[in-house]
């Protein structure tokens, strides 16, 4: 089985394939940039099934990144997604960007809990928390200040990751809980993406998670029934 898997939430276009047969990365690109997903998604799908040798009528299922993150960039990976699965009658297996941050830390972090926090232009964090090696939910993705965020992960300590994982920590000092916070760059990766997806859900269709009003707003009512057959 083959999944492709892509993400456009944030700072980074990302394509993965991944087989679950041989338990690994068949291909991958990773581009960081500030605009542009949109453009290039489509071409780094196509880079990554040409260097892997595959058809993209050969891939099994597909996983997409749904949200929190630009308004632009979340529709553009669920836009894309959702294409391709209508044209080839394939699943879409989903995750928040944050749960795929979280995996791809917690390879090379596998003992403390996780909370990936990345900061808006407001001063706000999207947050979510995880635990285990399953990276179990323990906080639901939400908007938060961040003294809300270090509220909701009460005495137990973290390790803190992501663009907000600062303001996080200066939270915490205040009122004296002790998490661990990691300053190296992050993005959601469709490597980590793919290798947890056999075990996310699959949505029909799948559907953004913003957590916060949009700017612009797409026309309800206008969309294509979604199904796929399922073999």
């Amino acid at each position: 089985m083959t999944i492709l898997a892509f993400d456009t939430c944030f700072g980074a276009c990302s394509v993965a394939l991944w087989s679950t047969a041989r338990r690994q990365i068949l291909a991958e690109r990773f581009e960081v940039m500030a605009k542009g997903h949109s453009e290039r998604i489509i071409p780094m799908i196509g880079e990554v099934l040409a260097q892997a040798g595959v058809a993209v009528d050969a891939v099994d299922a597909l996983a997409v990144t749904i949200g929190p993150g630009s308004f632009t960039g979340v529709r553009t990976g669920i836009a894309v997604a959702r294409a391709l699965a209508l044209a080839n009658s394939r699943p879409i297996h989903v995750a928040t960007s944050l749960r795929v941050m979280a995996a791809a830390l917690r390879e090379s972090e596998p003992g403390d809990p996780i909370a990936i926090a990345v900061a808006t232009r407001d001063g706000l964090v999207y947050f979510e928390a995880f635990e285990g090696m399953d990276l179990d939910g323990t906080v639901a993705p939400c908007l938060a200040t961040p003294a809300a965020a270090i509220a909701l992960l009460g005495s137990k300590r973290h390790l803190l990751a992501g663009t907000g994982a600062p303001l996080l920590t200066a939270a915490a000092g205040a009122i004296d809980v002790q998490h661990r916070c990691t300053n190296a760059p992050i993005e959601p990766r469709a490597t980590a993406l793919a290798r947890i997806a056999s075990r996310l859900p699959v949505a029909e269709p799948p559907k953004p998670l913003y957590l916060r009003e949009a700017d612009a707003k797409p026309q309800a009512g206008t969309a294509l029934p979604f199904a796929f057959k399922r073999t």
